[in-house]
């Protein structure tokens, strides 16, 4: 299954038995001088691609985030308890036959509104409806792109699909590389990589999360319940094969260390790197466990290097930034840790003004403001 954004915990398991796998198959010598020769191939754009990601100001991301102190005064009597994230946040309601039918009458059928009843009702066949008559849409391509259910030539298939129907978007070709990773096409996974450089992530989780809340309301759940619902069932299995992508590389790295290849090593370590930058400098990530997934690849691959190796043209080590990345994942965790006891207690005009701040300006800034309101003394 794939990752709610309320479950944070999830997000940071490391897929130790694939890594494994991957380290065993990549022993023989044969193997190695093959990648060798395809990594050394793209060892100018690897570097080209780290400083476009440090002007990308990487790094300030990693700067603590200023959080509240908890104060451990009573909830205010105005918050009250089993509200509209109560209600909905771990018991999910999926419309029956008839409201998606109604929902898909009022609507323009298309590709996304396919998926909103799909995902609202868990009707396979309307994810099937979609993939039929709407196979060049970005959104149709992914959702199917990531479904575990088809068979491994339609999921390649749909991976291309993707890419196809997404040219500029770097998830297609992230998702595409986990695949051929995963199937030990490690030089295509590899080319995946490098076609990524320079591209921006789209998840469509925002869009999709909208959608699905039009179909909520089409049903008759109030503007707060439908987006309370939509957020907490908006599942993001994409996080997951990211986070795998990232621990493969790092798996190919050490391979190269045992093999006494320092360069190879440093490539992929440097892919893994720049993986984890791309994923976590989202701009306005409506879901905080994105940033989390992507400082845990880089703190993955910071943590497998010599703690006193350079990084980067600032006189900073492997260690300095494994530092920044610990201290920014603290204060991520402190902030999380801070708001949510108070999401229950909101009331639903307090709930409802979070998640159109999240929606606006990410999740940080509403957790930000969630403190600011209501965790100061």
């Amino acid at each position: 299954m794939g990752l709610s954004r309320f479950k944070l915990a999830g997000s940071v398991l490391v897929a130790a038995g694939l890594a494994v796998a991957l380290v065993i198959q990549h022993q023989a010598q044969t193997r190695l001088r093959a990648e060798n020769q395809s990594l050394r191939r793209q060892m100018a754009e690897l570097q080209a691609e780290t400083r476009r990601l440090s002007r990308r100001a990487a790094i300030p991301k990693l700067m603590p985030i200023q959080v509240a102190t908890q104060t451990n005064e009573a909830l205010p009597d105005e918050l009250h308890s089993a509200n509209v994230f109560s209600r909905y946040t771990n018991e999910v309601p999926k419309l029956t036959a008839a409201q998606v039918e109604a929902f898909l009458k009022a609507n323009r059928t298309n590709g996304a509104s396919l998926l909103a009843a799909y995902r609202t009702s868990g009707d396979p066949t309307l994810l099937k409806e979609a993939m039929e008559k709407y196979p060049d849409d970005p959104q149709v391509a992914f959702e199917a792109a990531v479904n575990k259910k088809l068979p491994p030539e339609d999921q390649r298939q749909w991976l291309d699909n993707f890419k196809t129907a997404a040219p500029d978007n770097a998830l297609a070709n992230y998702l595409s590389a986990g695949n051929y990773f995963d199937s030990g096409q490690i030089d295509q996974g590899i080319a995946e990589l490098t076609a990524a450089s320079g591209k921006r992530i789209n998840d469509y989780t925002l869009e999709r999360a909208l959608n699905d809340q039009e179909a909520y309301l089409s049903a008759g759940y109030s503007p707060v319940e439908a987006e309370c619902i939509a957020d907490s069932s908006l599942l993001i299995p994409q996080d997951s094969v990211v986070k795998g992508l990232g621990v493969d590389l790092v798996s190919l790295a050490k391979t190269y260390q045992q093999a006494g290849d320092p360069a190879s090593a440093q490539a992929a370590f440097q892919m893994a790197i720049n993986l984890g930058q791309n994923y976590a400098a989202l701009p306005n990530d409506p879901i905080l466990i994105n940033q989390l997934v992507g400082l845990a690849i880089q703190k993955i691959a910071f943590n497998a290097m010599d703690p006193n190796s350079p990084y980067g043209d600032t006189g900073q080590t492997a260690q300095d930034q494994m530092n920044q990345i610990n201290q920014v994942r603290t204060s991520l965790r402190e902030l999380a840790n801070q708001a949510t006891p108070w999401l229950p207690m909101m009331s639903d005009q307090d709930i409802l003004s979070y998640e159109n701040r999240r929606q606006a300006f990410g999740e940080v800034a509403a957790l930000q403001w969630v403190v600011g309101k209501f965790g100061q003394p």
